[in-house]
């Protein structure tokens, strides 16, 4: 979290520095007379909001890694195509020059992302009965998630699965001993695999 804030801070450093400019200069004479200076900075704002925009989308983003990879990351892109969300993020920037609310459209965003690939992480969940204890009433879990399903919510608890039984509601149609790269692992090859939120000032 402290990279997020460090990159939130980044942008609204350059975001001020816009603000400033665009109150004390006409905005003709930095198309024109700074037109060098004016058009790098907002190329500067661009890259630090994809930057700090994707990092919160994928920060601990929860895949299924038995699926393929681009299955999942064209629900991703189509989520944010569809989400109508970009041209408000765009106004946070160029008009009110304010990262928390842009920070706050792009959680809203993750939160949309999260939900609409629920179905390819719930294929992981399942019920636990333990080996020791059959009579024991056995625990929805989920094993990508580590969480619990208890009185309709979910909660944070890994289990240990050592002498337990895992019993899935549906049969899957992939192998589990197969991987495929983690997105993290995707974007630090520079595979674009997400969409770009930021598409201008």
């Amino acid at each position: 979290m402290n990279h997020i804030y460090e990159l939130g801070s980044n942008l609204q450093r350059l975001l001020s520095i816009l603000k400033k400019n665009r109150e004390s200069v006409p905005r003709e004479l930095l198309r024109t007379r700074y037109h060098d200076a004016y058009y790098q900075l907002l190329s500067q704002i661009n890259q630090a909001a994809r930057t700090f925009a994707c990092t919160v989308l994928t920060h601990r983003l929860i895949l299924n890694p038995y699926i393929s990879m681009e299955e999942q990351v064209a629900v991703i892109n189509r989520t944010i195509q569809e989400s109508n969300l970009i041209p408000q993020m765009n106004h946070c920037l160029g008009c009110n020059y304010d990262v928390q609310l842009f920070h706050n459209l792009v959680l809203k965003l993750r939160e949309q992302i999260d939900l609409a690939l629920w179905p390819f992480v719930n294929q992981e969940t399942c019920l636990v009965a333990d080996l020791d204890d059959l009579e024991k009433e056995p625990i929805i879990y989920n094993t990508l998630t580590h969480q619990v399903y208890e009185q309709n919510t979910w909660i944070d608890r890994k289990i240990d699965l050592t002498w337990k039984l895992l019993i899935y509601s549906s049969e899957r149609t992939y192998d589990t001993s197969a991987t495929t790269p983690t997105m993290q692992e995707r974007i630090e090859n520079n595979e674009r695999t997400y969409y770009e939120p930021v598409a201008g000032i």
